[in-house]
């Protein structure tokens, strides 16, 4: 980044070392700065209330003051300033405390006056998107949202997510059941509640079902109950889910991944309005409201056998699609504001903003992890950031594999594979692509990180690493060069 040379940044050195603020003093005045200095922390609150700072070099040891503790006083006087900590006795320990804090940035002594001149630069830059926001609010500071920190809402006024609203207040009113489709992370079990909450049930039971998470042989117990005795282990009486959530609504989700037999005796239920637990041969009359869920096309897995045609009907009776984010991006400025917002309740801290450069980022991206990969990733920006303003710096670089890593974290070989694959597809629906451009695409962002671990894992001996993968060194060699891996 360029060093910013405008006089109008003023930047307070708190310091009690003579020399340090001597040498501090004359590398920023020489980069363009305006520079006030303090001996200790009672001079540089009189500074900042006499002039405030864009940037403060705050170090840690003083006569009259512990500097960590001062960085409250500090954003008190001066809410828009960077604050960068400076110590002669580094460790992970006070750098977190500083982030904790919230300073903008920490370097050791001794420092590199280059080093510091170019971070000062940036500490400057986001002052300004800080003062620039502030302006903007017409007040210095934000203060703490009383929201509820766990609160979730559909948000967007797209007219795709408009007709989704007006298919929930249709469906709300009758007993009906509803089949929500979408992609994972579309936000299908905030319509479901939605549902549930504008309904006639809403003071009673909303019980959800991870129809993927239950092992098949447990998921007819799961559902309906069963009985003691009913199979080795059962030593009690169970009411299954149905029974739970009796008088109020069950959210079946990802219901295509249902056993076939257990699809059966769900849509015997749904007819019958009756469940008859595992071991027992009696019905027991309920009273619920089925919401399912799916990221899968039913339609085709009807066609496929590998769901009842009969139960997806009886399903499909209010259908809710619900579209992905790339499809919907008008929408990504208030899911934003929306988010920041809840996590400051849930931080309590002031509510951050974003910058325009940053924002540009996020919509640029086709989210293929759709409104959960926007959370998780302001989450993790909002961690990062030590100021107020959330720069392009707090965010991935959104090159293809960076960003797919990011996206894909924490979830199984098979779900990367399902993103990447359902990436492609929407990508290239209406193209002539042929299937093997797909498997050339998904091993050349597998390949990189494979080789690199393999790498690190023989220390970065390349026969061992050749012999590990199977292939020559020359191809070895090639293939680091092809993905720029260095060591």
């Amino acid at each position: 980044m360029p060093i910013n040379t405008s006089m109008e940044h003023s930047i307070l050195i708190a310091d009690d070392d003579d020399s340090i603020r001597f040498v501090l003093t004359k590398a920023l005045e020489k980069a363009g700065y305006h520079v006030h200095t303090a001996r200790n922390g009672s001079e540089a609150l009189a500074c900042l209330d006499a002039e405030p700072a864009d940037v403060i070099l705050l170090d840690i040891f003083m006569p009259d003051a512990d500097g960590l503790e001062l960085i409250e006083d500090i954003q008190e006087i001066n809410s828009t300033a960077s604050i960068i900590v400076m110590t002669a006795h580094g460790s992970t320990e006070t750098a977190i405390k500083a982030a904790k804090r919230r300073a903008y940035d920490y370097f050791t002594k001794p420092f590199d006056n280059n080093d510091v001149v170019s971070r000062v630069s940036r500490a400057a830059n986001a002052a300004d998107e800080a003062k620039a926001t502030a302006k903007a609010e017409k007040g210095d500071s934000e203060p703490l949202q009383r929201a509820d920190a766990k609160e979730t809402r559909l948000v967007g006024e797209s007219q795709a997510m408009h007709e989704v609203y007006l298919t929930i207040g249709r469906a709300a009113v009758n007993n009906e059941t509803v089949l929500i489709m979408g992609e994972s992370g579309t936000g299908k079990e905030l319509v479901a509640r939605a549902i549930h909450k504008n309904s006639g049930r809403a003071n009673n039971e909303f019980v959800v079902v991870d129809c993927s998470a239950i092992p098949p042989a447990l998921m007819e117990s799961a559902l309906f109950g069963h009985v003691r005795g009913a199979y080795t282990g059962a030593e009690v009486a169970r009411k299954g889910k149905f029974e739970q959530a009796d008088r109020g609504t069950i959210f079946l989700d990802e219901v295509g991944e249902l056993p076939i037999e257990v699809q059966m005796k769900l849509l015997r239920v749904l007819q019958e309005r009756e469940v008859e637990p595992v071991g027992s041969n009696e019905t027991r009359q309920v009273d619920v409201r089925v919401v399912a869920a799916t990221n899968r096309k039913l339609e085709q897995s009807t066609k496929q056998g590998d769901f009842r045609e009969d139960l997806y009907y009886r399903l499909n009776i209010i259908p809710i699609n619900l579209p992905p984010l790339r499809q919907r991006k008008e929408d990504i400025h208030d899911l934003v504001d929306f988010f920041i917002a809840r996590f400051a309740s849930e931080y309590a801290q002031p509510k951050a903003t974003i910058s325009s450069e940053a924002f540009k980022r996020l919509m640029a991206y086709d989210w293929p992890g759709n409104i959960r990969e926007l959370e998780n990733t302001l989450k993790r920006a909002l961690v990062l950031c030590s100021g107020r303003v959330l720069l392009p710096e707090h965010f991935p670089t959104f090159a293809e594999g960076e960003v797919r890593s990011s996206a894909m974290e924490g979830t199984t070989l098979e779900g990367q594979l399902r993103i990447l694959l359902n990436e492609w597809v929407n990508q290239n629906r209406d193209s002539d692509q042929s299937e093997g451009e797909l498997y050339s695409k998904i091993r050349a962002i597998f390949e990189k990180p494979l080789f690199e671990i393999v790498l690190k894992q023989t220390g970065w001996n390349r026969s061992k690493a050749a012999d590990i993968l199977g292939i020559n060194r020359n191809t070895l060699h090639s293939k680091m060069d092809e993905h720029g891996i260095k060591h």
